[in-house]
């Protein structure tokens, strides 16, 4: 079932502030919110969960491209 979060939504489930997840949107670097009602923004569940699976992937790689055998 997709659903849309508000910011509080989001900012608990990544664990960052309001101030970094705009920045982040403003850079490019995170799903951009999309306007539900008049000015009232929310995500899309599904987008902020693959940067979430997203971010999980690049720390693995980094973590066992150090490794050598």
């Amino acid at each position: 079932i997709m659903r849309f979060l508000r910011i509080n939504e989001v900012r608990e489930r990544i664990g960052l502030g309001r101030t970094s997840i705009y920045k982040m949107v403003n850079e490019g670097t995170f799903p951009k919110p999309v306007r539900v009602l008049g000015k009232k923004v929310a995500w899309v569940d599904s987008e902020v969960d693959e940067w979430m699976l997203e971010r999980i992937a690049e720390q693995r790689d980094e973590v066992i491209s150090e490794i050598s055998y």
